[in-house]
């Protein structure tokens, strides 16, 4: 009986700590030096940026939230929030200490991004005023029936 406790502990604790290790990025995330090569240019929505580098134009998904959609809203609620949280990241990128950092592209070749403003997560930013939700690449919110 005692043995089959240590492993059960062994394995509780192991499992923990890989949980752990999993989320650490998202309580303290080191997203590398900012990218000084690109600016932000107009923002789409509340969410989706463009991005200009080098005199070209990208377009960028900001990485962890998601925001009410204002190209295709599928109720008058989300098109209505969809357009705070767009203005609001207007606002937001205008302000001095915006920082930038480039992670990747996803699957529709769109850059991955975080931006920060005074070292803090825009995502965290937009979350905490009500105007995005929590997103890691799960299945999306109905924001019909979430507003």
């Amino acid at each position: 009986m005692r043995r089959g406790l240590s492993a059960n502990l062994f394995a509780y604790v192991l499992l923990t700590l890989l949980v752990l290790w999993a989320l650490a990025d998202r309580f303290a995330p080191d997203h590398g030096a900012a990218d000084t090569a690109c600016r932000i240019g107009y923002v789409y929505d509340g969410d989706t940026v463009e991005l200009l580098c080098a005199g070209q134009s990208r377009t960028a998904r900001l990485l962890g939230f998601d925001a009410p959609e204002t190209r295709s809203p599928k109720c008058a609620a989300e098109a209505a929030w969809g357009l705070r949280a767009t203005l609001r990241l207007r606002a937001l990128v205008q302000q001095p200490g915006v920082a930038l950092y480039r992670n990747g592209r996803d699957k529709y070749g769109r850059d991955l991004v975080v931006i920060t403003l005074g070292g803090k997560d825009v995502a965290a930013i937009m979350i905490a005023e009500g105007l995005a939700v929590d997103y890691h690449g799960a299945a999306r919110r109905n924001w019909c029936n979430l507003l």
